[in-house]
């Protein structure tokens, strides 16, 4: 347990981590490339006032005079058949003067829209003189400064990134170290106890077998039976819960097995129990089902789930059912369900917490055993659903 809040801790921190950069270095890249943008359309408005002649007195703009020489750029203008009548190649060395003219003609009649073509910004305007002017900038050395950026800027950031994984994973350790040493104690605990416990208890259980033979049965040495077996239920239980939460299968090895086989030996053991119960029991097996796990821990799983059945089926028609089937993604699903009664309480995003009782469950129980069950799904990697809907609590778990 504690190795998987220690995972989750560590994971939440780097999803953290990476939404923080991921957003700082997006926005100081965008914010870049805004700046570019909008440098190439003060270039062009400059290049259209200018129109085909060169004025260097150039004009203002924000953060100071634009110097048209720094620039690559062309001006063409058009006489309003959309002929050419002159054009300013003199700032432009990557494009010919033939090809140039040809863009310019697709903005001016619309064929080309957009404002971006390439490495080159473009705009087109009608002026004072009647004549339509059309100009491109190219903005690729900005574009190659602004990639250089990205690459350097993201390369810091995975560094960094990297960085604070190894910061946060030997902080992690540091950190739940006191936790997981606390976690192994309360572990020992209950297992030595447990074991210390099973020693009394038999011995109590023999005391009454001598006073019974004596003295006969009573409703008090029946209580007491009562005590023991569910005293001794609970401690196999906790034993049980403890292994399970090792996080390892190596005290329940995994193997393929039959799950009809399985399944329908507890269907057997349980049927006249619900039949004395008066509790209307269906079941149903699709198919011959091989299931890869182990098989005691999925016998208990079932035993749990049709012992809750058994326990808390409610309701003016009582009644319980259990099927397992393939789904449509080949996946191995249980389905338990049970009636409840109209003024059930039980929660169903609590109930499989360990020593969760619902409020109006008046019946004994130690709330052990769906915890028991939460821990052997999860141990075969498995998905359990709870819904409680119509009168009728459902769990539904699905094993890849």
């Amino acid at each position: 347990m504690i190795k998987k809040l220690r995972k989750k801790f560590i994971l939440l921190s780097m999803l953290s981590v990476f939404f923080v950069l991921a957003v700082t270095i997006g926005a100081i890249n965008i914010s870049n490339y805004v700046v570019i943008e909008n440098e190439s359309s003060s270039v062009l408005t400059e290049v259209i006032r200018q129109g085909t002649q060169d004025d260097m007195g150039g004009g203002p703009r924000e953060g100071g005079p634009i110097n048209l020489m720094q620039e690559h750029y062309f001006a063409v203008s058009f006489n309003n058949d959309g002929t050419i009548k002159e054009s300013n190649y003199r700032h432009m060395f990557i494009i010919s003067e033939t090809e140039g003219n040809k863009l310019a003609t697709k903005v001016f009649n619309d064929t080309l829209s957009g404002g971006k073509y390439g490495n080159y910004r473009y705009t087109k305007s009608k002026k004072a003189d009647g004549l339509t002017y059309v100009g491109f900038v190219d903005i690729k050395e900005r574009l190659d400064s602004s990639n250089r950026f990205l690459l350097l800027s993201s390369t810091i950031s995975a560094g960094a990134y990297l960085v604070l994984f190894g910061l946060i994973l030997v902080a992690s350790k540091i950190a739940f170290k006191p936790s997981e040493e606390a976690y192994k104690k309360q572990k020992r605990f209950i297992t030595n106890a447990s074991h210390e416990l099973k020693t009394p208890l038999t011995i109590i259980s023999a005391d009454m077998d001598i006073i019974e033979m004596d003295n006969g049965k009573s409703e008090w040495s029946e209580s007491i039976r009562d005590q023991i077996k569910r005293l001794t239920e609970m401690t196999n239980q906790l034993v049980t819960l403890s292994k399970l939460e090792e996080e390892d299968n190596k005290n329940y090895p995994f193997e393929d097995f039959s799950l009809n086989e399985v399944a329908n030996k507890a269907i057997e053991a349980f049927s006249p129990s619900f039949k004395k119960e008066e509790i209307k029991f269906a079941h149903n097996i699709t198919g011959n089902i091989t299931m890869f796990g182990n098989k005691y821990l999925i016998d208990e799983l079932i035993y749990i789930f049709l012992d809750n059945s058994l326990k808390y089926s409610g309701g003016d028609n009582k009644s319980s059912y259990f099927t397992i089937s393939k789904n449509n993604k080949n996946k191995i699903e249980f389905r338990f369900s049970n009636t409840i009664d109209k003024n059930d309480e039980t929660d169903p995003t609590q109930v499989m917490e360990r020593f969760y009782r619902s409020p109006s469950n008046k019946k004994a129980g130690s709330g052990v055993g769906l915890s028991i069950a939460q821990e052997i799904i999860n141990l075969h990697k498995g998905r359990i659903k709870v819904d409680k809907s119509h009168s009728t609590l459902t769990f539904i778990i699905t094993f890849n």
